[in-house]
């Protein structure tokens, strides 16, 4: 998995290419936590770029989701397509998470 973090005035954005399984996962927790950690808890990711997520993907979402929240922030997820967009439907994670079509509404909505 790769992972390309930017800044988007207070807005940190964590676009990923590549599958969000089981090998990826604690890779991904670790960013998430460094950023939570120095503070940036205005999240966006970006998951135009992954075509397969699997419980241990969507699990670190969720508690990086709830991390955020409890640091007075949130994390919101955007461009999601295919089976990814499918998976986040079935879970009704498209109801308890911010869910945006694209990189720029997503961020938009921290406005």
């Amino acid at each position: 998995m790769d992972i390309q973090v930017t800044q988007s005035h207070e807005i940190t954005v964590v676009a990923l290419t590549g599958d969000l399984d089981t090998a990826s996962a604690p890779q991904l927790k670790g960013t998430l936590e460094d950023l939570l950690g120095r503070g940036k808890t205005r999240l966006v990711l970006d998951l135009f770029g992954v075509a397969y997520i699997d419980s241990a993907g969507l699990g670190e979402l969720v508690r990086a989701m709830k991390r955020s929240r409890e640091c007075a922030g949130d994390l919101r997820v955007c461009a999601l397509r295919g089976n990814v967009l499918r998976i986040f439907e079935m879970t009704r994670l498209t109801e308890g998470m911010g869910v945006y079509p694209t990189l720029n509404e997503a961020v938009a909505s921290w406005r």
